[in-house]
This record gives structure tokens, C-alpha cells and sequence, in this order.
């Protein structure tokens, strides 16, 4: 049987693959800015490197800056995270000990990995990406049909939420701990924890209905 006829590119035309290289190093530019200031870009010791080389160069220029990235930033695995991710889990945690701990301000989550590997639950503070971005097909989205109604069967339930309290003393930030598609689900709905008992019984687009399931 012979195999099925394709239109598949071996490579891309010169220009089309200079300007995949040029969005992808955009992209990774606008990672790279507004997350330098983070408390975990500062102080952790694997991007130790990274922050001689940029302190003696110039954040502003996108190549010498792209260029220090590759060189000094090694492939990392959980580890160097874990510490800074941990100030999210202790009691009576404070927002200015964890605010800009990844990237600006507070996450709108807190993802939990299944831990199905036997080792212990890995925690992943999960921001809010820009708002042209959090309907982008990068992230988990409910599937849509143009020839009728299509069942997404979701979970939404979290398995706790965790307290920040506020620089002003009175007031307190709840962040879902929950699994990475809930929380990606909430935040596309714009969905926060303190509102959960008003849609118990909720009928609607784009979920119908909702049931509460925090266990």
C-alpha cells in the first residue's frame, strides 16, 4: 500500500523561515523582560550567570539579550523552582513574600502536578497571560462546532484554596489549587473561587451546568 500523497514542506522558503525565527525570538523576548524582575529571576542560583552577563550589558538590546538567554540559562528540571514555588503553600502566607515570585504580581492559580510517578505533587503558579492570549489555542480551550452543540465533559474542582494574605493587612487573595486544565477553564471563564457558591446552579454558555466538586 502506498503512502498517502502529501503536501508536507521539507524545509520553509528562506523568507517564511526568517520570519518564524524573528516571532519566535519576539516571543521569547517578551518572556524574557517582564519576568527578569521576578523574585525567582533575582535570586535563584541557576540564573546566576544570566544575571552577570545582562548586568554588564543592556537589557535593551534584543540580540545581546536573546544571546545571554541561550548561553546562560541551562535546561532546568524541578528543583531550582521548588523552593520559591513552597512560599505559596505555608500558612499565613503574605503577598509581599510572594508577589512577582515568577512573573508580575500574584497568579491567578496554582497548579498541582497528578504526581502518577509516585514522587510528591510538584506546584506550578500559573499566571494570567495577556488578554489577547487566554483564548489563543496554546492554552486549553472548549471546543467550539459551527454544525451544533458540542459535549465537553470538564472538571472544575480544586482541591483546596490557598489564602494570600494582603500588604494591607485586612484583606486576603484566594488562589484555586487545582490541576492545570481547571485552572486554565476558571481563568478563560474568568471564574474566581470566592463566587463558586453563586453558580451551583448555573445554566449557561459556555458550560451548562456547574457543579461544585472541591474535595
Amino acid at each position: 500500500m502506498s503512502p498517502p500523497a502529501s503536501d508536507l514542506l521539507d524545509s520553509l522558503p528562506a523568507e517564511l523561515s526568517q520570519q518564524l525565527k524573528e516571532d519566535v525570538n519576539q516571543v521569547l523576548l517578551n518572556f524574557i523582560r517582564p519576568n527578569f524582575a521576578s523574585q525567582f529571576a533575582q535570586n535563584a542560583p541557576v540564573l546566576a550567570k544570566f544575571r552577570e552577563a545582562v548586568a554588564v550589558g543592556d537589557l535593551t538590546d534584543d540580540i545581546g539579550l536573546l544571546r545571554n538567554f541561550q548561553e546562560h540559562v541551562p535546561i532546568t528540571s524541578y528543583e531550582p523552582y521548588e523552593p520559591f514555588a513552597a512560599k505559596f503553600a505555608v500558612t499565613s502566607c503574605r503577598e509581599v513574600d510572594v508577589k512577582n515570585m515568577f512573573s508580575p504580581g500574584l497568579p491567578c492559580f496554582l497548579a498541582i502536578s497528578s504526581a502518577t510517578s509516585g514522587k510528591a505533587p510538584k506546584l506550578f503558579p500559573r499566571y494570567k497571560p495577556p488578554s489577547q492570549c487566554v483564548w489563543d489555542p496554546t492554552y486549553l480551550t472548549i471546543p467550539t462546532s459551527a454544525e451544533g452543540t458540542v459535549l465537553a465533559p470538564a472538571c472544575l474542582k480544586y482541591s483546596k484554596v490557598l489564602k494570600i494574605d494582603r500588604e494591607d493587612g485586612q484583606s486576603s487573595q484566594e488562589l484555586a489549587l487545582c490541576s492545570v486544565s481547571s485552572g486554565f477553564l476558571r481563568m478563560q471563564m474568568n471564574w474566581d473561587v470566592k463566587d463558586d457558591m453563586d453558580r451551583l446552579d448555573l445554566w449557561g454558555k459556555p458550560v451548562t451546568p456547574f457543579f461544585r466538586s472541591a474535595c
